[in-house]
């Protein structure tokens, strides 16, 4: 995908066509002053992209290779988990991922993170436990600590 001036995104298979239009017909922009155009003056005009819409087809086969790429992703992050072969800092933010959604804030998080003791697990923070490698015991007591509140 690309950004346009406008800022939105364009996907690079879609089809666009550039008109040529008058600038009256364009929504006024909040808070600008329009100028008063002389009677000598050229009528102002503005360009607009105008872009085909994607075949039904085509967008569910774009979701389903989103969906396969998903899936893909969480059997090789599965597999580093297992292998002890993720690095500390993509342990780090998979364990704080789990924790925002319950605490609500990067920042709690974070400060629960380096700070809180679990008696369960020999009284160690999450992070001592992601520095000594032991990501699958912390992701197995998070496991069990949401099941038991469900």
């Amino acid at each position: 995908m690309t950004k346009t001036p406008t800022g939105k995104s364009v996907r690079l298979a879609q089809p666009v066509k550039q008109v040529t239009v008058d600038a009256g017909l364009m929504p006024k922009k909040p808070g600008r002053q329009q100028r008063r155009p002389s009677a000598e003056a050229e009528p102002a005009t503005a360009t607009v992209n105008i872009f085909a819409p994607v075949h039904p087809a085509v967008a569910a086969t774009r979701q389903k290779m989103k969906q396969q790429a998903a899936k893909t992703a969480a059997v090789r992050l599965g597999a580093a988990i297992d292998a002890g072969a993720l690095p500390a800092a993509e342990a780090k933010r998979l364990v704080l991922s789990r924790i925002v959604k319950s605490l609500g804030s990067t920042e709690a998080a974070e400060k629960w993170y380096r700070s809180h003791h679990l008696s369960e697990l020999g009284g160690r923070t999450p992070a001592q436990m992601v520095r000594a490698g032991e990501l699958r015991a912390l992701l197995e007591y998070f496991a069990r600590d949401t099941s038991a509140k469900a």
